[in-house]
């Protein structure tokens, strides 16, 4: 059994995709980050308060990833050094608080979801909706307990396996089993993964969690019965000039629930560039037919690089919109925080990647790949590696928004 994300489903998971962390407002001065010290062993002793982090590391490079296996194996963040920067976003304040919020909002760099229906904001609205005192409410199966156990650990690897049943806005129960490996890659293998060279001045740390949910009952997972998909979703601290860099097909679009100032998104030559400061509440999403599997954050005051990379089929499959009402149903979709939810105050990004819908037999299986690469280090070196990758420079992604 293996383990998968929640993607947009005929579920009706009410499992809070709300991980919307929040901040304050409109390009205005923000408070920094909740995840505080921006290093890694603070982070890391600032955890061990409240859960048991447990950590992955490379002998060689010295970056380490952290893990909290009471958070369905969640990477919370990594490093490329003991006392580095720490790359993940953490959410300070429900932590502290414990189930407050849940641990939906606790922050963290590769989160397992599974999603709710495309009818669930009719039938089941989310916490805290207009209508939510007297709509049926199904439990989030993945947002109180821990429904993965770690059942191996080797150098480098950990798997969580565990089972669950899925309740449907249909009225039918999906049996699911869930598999979700996470592996540290090592230094010499990401230039693999870039199809670039990294020069031996800049530090970077790597991972990828291979996420598979396999139809363990009798019936077939279709949109007639109900179905699920696996969804990834990374929260990152960015900078007030930080910008997200989304390649696309040639002639595709990215979509937003709302228009977007000039000031904060362009697209030029095939490459959409975002303003993800975390000072402006906004939503971008990309379809099958204008996405790529990869994009990237680059934080000019941090120095640091983020690319990420998700499998995408290679013919064009059905994805599961969120309701009824929004078909968007995009392969990966960005949020930048901003000052509409005080729950979570701070700078940060949300990456979120989705697979297809499990149009599943039973027995049968889907997997989805998603992989976080982080690498540090000067304008120059960086800068040589997302013209190879994007096929812009660091001067052109600076310049790309006034």
């Amino acid at each position: 059994m293996h383990k998968s994300i929640p993607a947009v489903c005929f579920l009706s998971l009410l499992f809070a995709c709300n991980n919307k962390p929040r901040e304050a407002k409109a390009p205005v001065q923000q408070a920094e980050t909740i995840s505080r010290p921006d290093n890694f062993a603070e982070d890391l002793a600032f955890l061990r308060d409240f859960t048991s982090p447990a950590i992955l590391k490379d002998s060689t490079s010295k970056s380490s990833i952290a893990i909290v296996s009471a958070w369905q194996g969640r990477v919370v963040t990594s490093t490329v050094a003991d006392d580095g920067r720490s790359f993940g976003w953490l959410n300070y304040a429900t932590i502290e608080n414990g189930k407050q919020y849940h641990f939906s909002t606790f922050g963290g760099e590769d989160r397992l979801l599974l999603g709710p229906s495309p009818d669930s904001a009719l039938q089941f609205p989310a916490h805290g909706s207009a209508d939510s005192a007297t709509a049926t409410v199904i439990p989030d199966p993945l947002r109180d307990s821990a429904v993965l156990r770690q059942v191996s650990s080797a150098k480098g690897v950990t798997v969580y396996e565990g089972n669950i049943n899925l309740p449907s806005a249909k009225g039918t129960i999906l049996n699911a089993g869930i598999s979700r490996t996470i592996s540290l890659l090592s230094r010499r293998d990401l230039h693999n993964y870039l199809g670039a060279d990294i020069h031996r001045s800049v530090h970077a740390v790597g991972f990828h969690t291979d996420n598979i949910i396999v139809n363990t009952g009798t019936h077939r997972w279709d949109t007639a019965f109900g179905t699920t998909a696996i969804r990834v979703r990374g929260i990152f601290p960015v900078s007030a000039n930080s910008i997200a860099i989304i390649p696309l097909k040639p002639g595709g679009n990215v979509s937003s629930a709302a228009p977007l100032p000039k000031e904060r998104f362009v697209v030029k030559n095939n490459v959409a560039f975002f303003r993800a400061d975390g000072n402006f509440e906004a939503e971008l999403g990309v379809k099958q037919a204008a996405a790529l599997n990869f994009m990237g954050i680059y934080d000019p005051e941090r120095g640091v690089l983020t690319v990420i990379q998700f499998t995408m089929p290679r013919q064009a499959q059905l994805y599961l919109g969120e309701t009824a009402t929004d078909a968007r149903a995009e392969v990966f979709r960005i949020r930048n925080n901003g000052p509409g939810d005080t729950n979570a105050p701070g700078r940060f990004l949300e990456i979120q990647s989705s697979s297809p819908a499990a149009l599943l037999k039973p027995k049968g299986r889907m997997q989805h790949f998603h992989r976080t690469i982080h690498l540090e280090g000067s304008e120059k070196h960086l800068g040589e590696i997302t013209k190879k990758i994007f096929g812009v420079t660091l001067k052109e992604i600076t310049a790309a928004l006034p």
